[in-house]
């Protein structure tokens, strides 16, 4: 079945981690079924999915907030989508991640069954939007299947009104995208500890500030490195009475990214919740060790004391109590960054992960029109 399948994977995003993401899942399901992603032109690796082989059909979204309040009501383009929509005529309909368009697509296609990746159940603290919760709820209740990265959150998409069998947990995938710069003439930092992604509240910066401090007391020589696109401006205070602490605050483009994991001696996220983190895959195939706070799906990504170190969320102490047991032992470290490569390349290769999306796919197709691609 699986071959004659078609299914239309639509990601409209620009930028983040959802580009990647929608990329590398592409590339894997292009190989088990019959597959066209319809992409932004303004998406950040658009030559890498042309340069991919894929069936692409390559769609203008916008560029900034005008554009956003006036792609919602261009009638025109809404009339182009379901033109080409129907050209494909898919089986299935597969978002690998949210756009504020999705609601309005699958208004104007009922028909084809939708299976859509809910990266965040829950908006993050300091990110609580009306409107994209709204968006979400509705492609929730639009949805046939619903695929979520953490088992944590099951019963958030239940109470949408959502039956377990038309929930799927299928974890992040690995993250080798990220390899294909050359560092191997970039050396590690001794003692340097990296603060990676988007500068937000949820974050925990300001614990990390609160961190450092108290681990370089046993670690003189340690190294702070901040990385990441954000309002820097209610940590700069604190941050000016540190020493050792390198800031480099805009967005990080996927040639940048490997540099900074191979500068550093390990990556701390003190998050203060999650649902699940995209920089932990990037870690283990980059093989660097991971601290994490305990909080949302981050438990089922790192298992303490295998694959990282895991600490309550929002204590100082316990991080830095963390941080130096991590450093201060080379043995560790090697245990740690082996177990975490190899949980990565055995649980999230995208072999596996598209596999799990093919059997929802599957799932998602009515019987009948299942019957006739398995007799095609």
């Amino acid at each position: 079945m699986t071959k004659t399948m078609k299914a239309l994977l639509i990601y409209l995003g620009r930028k983040g981690g959802g580009s990647t993401y929608s990329l590398e899942i592409a590339k894997a399901l292009s190989k088990k079924c019959d597959l066209v992603a319809m992409i932004s032109r303004q998406s950040q690796n658009l030559e890498a999915c042309r340069k991919a082989g894929i069936s692409l059909i390559e769609i203008d979204t916008y560029e900034d907030i005008l554009g956003v309040l006036l792609s919602m009501l261009n009638f025109k383009k809404y009339f182009y989508l379901w033109k080409q929509i129907k050209n494909v005529n898919p089986d299935v309909i597969y978002y690998p991640m949210l756009h504020l368009w999705t609601p309005i697509i699958n208004l104007i296609t009922p028909s084809i069954p939708k299976v859509t990746t809910i990266h965040d159940p829950i908006m993050h603290k300091g990110e609580k939007n009306i409107i994209l919760e709204l968006i979400q709820k509705i492609a929730i209740k639009q949805s046939t299947i619903i695929i979520i990265l953490s088992k944590v959150f099951i019963p958030v998409i239940e109470k949408h009104g959502i039956s377990k069998e038309r929930i799927s947990v299928i974890p992040h995938g690995e993250s080798s995208y990220y390899m294909y710069n050359n560092v191997s003439n970039i050396l590690q930092e001794n003692n340097t500890i990296l603060f990676f992604g988007r500068i937000r509240e949820y974050k925990g910066l300001n614990v990390l500030i609160e961190t450092f401090p108290l681990i370089k007391k046993k670690i003189p020589d340690a190294k702070l490195l901040i990385v990441g696109q954000g309002d820097i401006t209610p940590y700069l205070s604190k941050l000016s009475k540190l020493q050792d602490v390198e800031l480099v605050n805009h967005w990080i483009s996927d040639e940048e990214v490997a540099k900074f994991f191979s500068r550093s001696s390990v990556v701390v996220l003190p998050y203060t919740d999650a649902t699940q983190s995209g920089i932990i895959p990037i870690a283990y195939m980059l093989k660097v060790p991971v601290i994490s706070t305990k909080v949302g799906g981050i438990p089922e990504q790192v298992e303490d004391g295998k694959t990282g170190l895991l600490v309550n969320a929002g204590d100082p102490v316990e991080l830095a109590e963390a941080c130096i047991r991590l450093l201060t032992n080379p043995e560790l470290i090697l245990s740690l960054v082996e177990n975490g490569y190899q949980k990565a390349i055995k649980e999230w290769n995208w072999e596996r992960v598209s596999d799990m999306a093919i059997e929802e796919f599957k799932k998602a197709i009515p019987p009948l029109r299942k019957a006739k691609i398995d007799h095609e």
